[in-house]
């Protein structure tokens, strides 16, 4: 059976660098943050989709609209009468 993608056997054992276990010779290992671990210890790859929504849900946290491209007026827990004036 092939291995995952950036997966290798491991020619020695070792100590994974993201949980601090160890690992046996010959297991599966993939390279990790600071080195080299378990498969299941790498961070997942967003996808593409996933990617964009984190992107877009920062443009919304900060205040910035979509359409006009200009910081929002709207305030959290004010009413829409309070926001500030228009300019």
């Amino acid at each position: 059976m092939p291995l995952p993608r950036g997966s290798s056997r491991a020619a020695y054992p070792g100590t994974c660098s993201a949980c601090f276990k160890d690992y046996a010779k010959g297991e599966v290992i993939t390279k990790v943050t600071e080195g080299w671990g378990h498969s299941g210890c790498a961070p997942r790859q967003l996808s593409a989709a996933e990617r964009e929504f984190a992107r877009n849900k920062a443009r919304i946290k900060s205040g910035e609209m979509f359409r006009s491209q200009k910081p929002s007026g709207w305030r959290r827990g004010a009413s829409l009468s309070s926001t500030r004036p228009a300019r």
